[in-house]
């Protein structure tokens, strides 16, 4: 055990005294610092700087939060500017300039005929769709309203993080295994009197922790941010408040807590993908381009609805499902008479993915002969 860590230790060692790795996170971190700054409404320009437009709104919002969605609050802003986050939810059902007329038969009834419609466009089953309707009848309606600034903020930039994580992983990560065959080192490390196997072992250690390492940093440099900005005032109010287009039973907490783990396991897989293509490839710079190339074509790649399958598959890749509105799609994973949503089924499999990328990896690092 301590022959691994001493060569674990050395692996932190060449990692760390790479300057490349301190830039890349540096630089991520203040864009997801940047990226809260950024209002997901706009800013009003009488307003004398972002700090009081923020505490304006939320004093705004706090004399509703604990009523009900009803015709008496619908009333009450009939004739003049919607509370922001009341605003957001109408605003996710009907047009901006139709919102001062809604009444509260028309927002449910809207949103049930949104739900019906999603539904119907990704081709469930009647199963899922049972599925679905037995969840949305343990909905309280009509809906409790909460301050949910800082949460809704938090939801939409993991889909943020999600990209920006792929390519922390892609710049840092692959140099445990390419480094040592571009400088033509590996005559050494491979020499090792401890075997190939715990050098291994600790070269994949050493990749999964600074890839999940990176990750909580990035993670905290959005939520620490947000929190003194707007605080968390809504993590128990329901998803619907600000993803009315889903009949999960979940509170917003409980959906950004889905959110932190899959980033988590996505960058265990991750990790994996790109320690195994520098293995593979011998080579950084293929990784990266590998890495990159997946995650410009999850960008711009739409496949049609009627696929669904495929459709489903492609929303499951990491850079794609920390969307909110993937992460929260009504397709299910039926697996032994069971249904399964993706956040409860993808973990799993990212480690599985992860666990197969690592043996496989291994399959080609113990029979990597040096030649001249």
């Amino acid at each position: 055990m301590c022959e691994f860590g001493n060569i674990l230790k050395y692996e932190y060692l060449k990692l760390f005294h790479r300057k490349i790795i301190w830039i890349t996170l540096g630089i991520m971190m203040i864009l997801s610092v940047v990226i809260v700054f950024v209002s997901d409404v706009g800013f009003d320009s009488e307003e004398p700087g972002i700090v009081q437009y923020i505490r304006k709104n939320k004093q705004e919002e706090m004399e509703i939060v604990g009523e009900k969605v009803d015709d008496r609050m619908l009333e009450k802003y009939r004739d003049k500017e919607c509370a922001q986050g009341l605003w957001y939810f109408l605003n996710c059902l009907f047009p901006s300039d139709y919102i001062c007329e809604v009444t509260e038969e028309k927002l449910y009834q809207q949103r049930q005929e949104l739900l019906q419609n999603n539904m119907e466009e990704a081709r469930l089953t009647k199963g899922e769709k049972a599925y679905w309707k037995q969840k949305e009848a343990g909905i309280e309606k009509p809906f409790t309203y909460g301050y949910t600034a800082g949460e809704r903020k938090l939801t939409a930039v993991f889909y943020t993080l999600a990209m920006m994580q792929v390519i922390f992983i892609a710049v840092t990560v692959p140099s445990i295994f390419a480094d040592e065959h571009f400088r033509k080192m590996d005559q050494l490390n491979l020499c090792s009197k401890y075997g190939k196997g715990r050098l291994y072992g600790a070269k994949i250690t050493a990749g999964l922790t600074v890839g999940t390492g990176g990750t909580l940093c990035l993670i905290l440099s959005s939520v620490i941010p947000i929190l003194i900005l707007y605080g968390f005032h809504g993590l128990d109010v329901r998803i619907q408040l600000i993803y009315a287009a889903c009949s999960y039973h979940l509170t917003i907490g409980q959906v950004i807590r889905n959110q932190i783990i899959l980033l988590i396991f996505a960058s265990v897989l991750e990790s994996a993908f790109a320690m195994f293509c520098a293995e593979k490839m011998k080579s950084g710079m293929g990784t990266m381009a590998v890495m990159t190339g997946i995650l410009l074509l999850s960008l711009t790649l739409n496949i049609p609805e009627q696929f669904r399958m495929a459709v489903q598959l492609w929303n499951s890749i990491p850079s794609n499902i920390l969307a909110v509105w993937n992460l929260l799609d009504c397709r299910l994973v039926s697996l032994f008479g069971r249904y399964f949503t993706q956040m409860q089924f993808l973990p799993i499999v990212y480690v599985i993915l992860a666990f197969l990328l690592a043996a496989g990896g291994w399959r080609e690092y113990k029979r990597y002969q040096i030649t001249k």
